[in-house]
């Protein structure tokens, strides 16, 4: 690739332009298509010029002095939307350019985005007493986890009352496509509206995976005698592809999608997908569905994340559309991969080891938030079959305020539990039994492992607070392997009652009752992390 020499005025605009680039600075670290770029014109200038996006282009042509550096594709979902693609140019330097052109809205870098499954597609038996997310009666997983009773989605009495569904209600799968022609999807696809933003053209085929087994989740043809079961028997499903098949997709794919859904107005989006920062764009986008009135379903993340402190998007963006899932497992405790936020993440539903439909008419389990999402977008569909008029504010607060009340899950969403679509659909609200918030009282308590901790050790950490009728731990600090070094608050009859691992800060563990307990640190064989700090337990007298 020939070197050139930047001119000086673009030199002048990264000088004025630093501050606002400290943001793209600080966000290096998301992956993004080199050299692209999603750009936004202004409204006046679509009205001024025949074609703003070439006036851009021969201004940023030369403005870098290099004539065929610069080549454009307009979005076929929005006349103000197009793709820059822009070669031998440093990317903040071309990101400082469009941001200083007259015509420019905003311009972002082309964000990559993955599919929030985690890929353990383990092969099980096609049948409905496989889905424990459906109906728990404490049937083993896919990986031999014996479940807790009553721990689902409570929809079997739903079907009872003959609520299964509506093909009126229309879901669109924004992800991996789908494979439309699966024995247990084909009654319930529309391919004819779908489209595929990775190819450019209408067939949505999956070729990979992940969206087939979240379409099955949603509308798997059910009391058909063949696979499994989604949570609407009944529903129009409409594939949407910009993830490829290796489950990565970019901003401008994500954007185009959800314009194209919202052009179609349907009734949900389901997104199992997620990664980058905050992007101008993609809250446009979402923006738009939300003033059609569309619920926009997302995945938390599967990151163990605390979204309070550290957004994950989409599902992180404020628009009060989007209803942020988090994932349980079949003992109604949080996924161990699972984000969480009692402020951000709306509500939770199963997402482990979850069996569905794949790719050429297969069926297998998967894990993630991914599979959390496709369950609480075939529950809108019920809510709105049953009820066309709900509004998705109706939905989502309905979703929330029915939800189980659960102890492992109650400062981890916005719900404090479990999805319930019998009790959203009935207007049945539990009530939460836990302490009252104002009533809790601080202990100072220092407990702290060593730094780094030691490798295969089992350690526990005695906590007493005299007088105490519910006692639980502030995790100050924690630094252990994800998934392997984890840290348990027990209570003094053994119960584990919060299983934490991975990196958070200023953690609350669910509570215990009585005056004595401990935590314990379990560690494996290998990477051995900084560890943990408490400082201070919380009690009620």
């Amino acid at each position: 690739m020939a070197r050139f020499r930047i001119p000086r005025l673009l030199l002048v605009l990264a000088t004025l332009m630093f501050t606002a680039l400290s943001s793209f600075a600080a966000g290096g670290s998301y992956p993004v298509r080199s050299g692209e770029f999603v750009v936004r014109v202004r409204p006046e200038s679509l009205k001024s010029s025949r074609n703003p996006f070439q006036d851009v282009s021969e201004r940023l042509s030369r403005l870098i002095g290099m004539k065929d550096a610069v080549r454009f594709s307009r979005f076929s979902t929005s006349d103000d939307f197009a793709t820059f693609k822009v070669s031998g140019v440093p990317t903040r330097d071309t990101l400082q350019a469009l941001r200083q052109d007259p015509s420019v809205l905003y311009a972002e870098p082309n964000y990559i985005f993955k599919a929030l499954g985690r890929g353990d597609q383990n092969p099980n038996d096609a049948q409905f007493g496989a889905l424990w997310g459906m109906k728990n009666v404490g049937q083993a997983d896919a990986a031999g986890q014996v479940g807790k009773a009553g721990a689902d989605i409570r929809v079997v009495p739903v079907w009872n009352e003959g609520i299964t569904g509506d093909k009126r209600i229309r879901v669109a799968v924004i992800d991996t496509g789908v494979d439309y022609n699966h024995p247990d999807l084909k009654a319930n696809m529309d391919a004819a509206n779908g489209y595929n933003f990775v190819g450019n053209n209408a067939d949505a085929r999956d070729d990979h995976n992940h969206g087939t087994h979240c379409a099955g989740t949603i509308g798997g043809v059910g009391n058909n005698g063949v696979g499994v079961t989604g949570v609407a028997w009944n529903v129009t499903i409409i594939p949407i592809k910009f993830l490829d098949a290796n489950g990565s997709g970019s901003l401008a794919g994500a954007v185009q999608s959800i314009q194209h859904a919202t052009k179609l107005g349907v009734d949900i989006m389901s997104n199992s997908w997620g990664g980058g920062p905050f992007t101008q764009a993609l809250y446009d986008a979402i923006m738009e569905a939300r003033n059609k009135g569309i619920l926009f379903v997302a995945a938390a993340g599967n990151d163990s994340n605390d979204n309070d402190g550290r957004a994950t998007y989409p599902a992180g963006y404020q628009i009060d559309n989007v209803l942020s899932v988090a994932a349980t497992d079949n003992q109604d405790k949080i996924a161990i991969f699972s984000n969480y936020g009692r402020r951000t993440v709306h509500v939770a539903a199963p997402g482990v080891k979850i069996l569905s439909t794949l790719k050429n008419g297969g069926y297998g389990a998967m894990s993630g938030t991914s599979m959390a999402t496709p369950h609480v977008a075939g529950i809108a569909a019920l809510m709105r079959s049953a009820n066309p008029s709900l509004t998705y504010v109706q939905i989502k607060d309905l979703l929330i305020r029915s939800s189980d009340k659960v102890r492992a899950l109650a400062r981890k969403s916005v719900s404090g539990g479990r999805v319930n679509v019998y009790n959203a659909l009935h207007g049945i609200f539990p009530v939460d039994d836990a302490p009252a918030e104002n009533s809790w009282k601080d202990v100072s308590m220092n407990i702290e492992s060593a730094h780094p901790y030691e490798n295969g050790q089992v350690k526990s950490y005695p906590i007493k607070v005299p007088g105490a009728r519910f006692i639980r731990v502030v995790i100050d600090q924690l630094d252990t392997e994800a998934g392997y070094d984890i840290v348990e608050t027990v209570a003094a009859d053994g119960t584990v009652v919060d299983s934490v691992s991975g990196t958070r800060n200023g953690h609350v563990t669910d509570y215990f009752s009585g005056s004595e307990g401990r935590v314990v640190l379990k560690t494996d064989g290998s990477v051995n992390k900084w560890g943990f700090k408490i400082s201070r337990v919380q009690a009620v007298y």
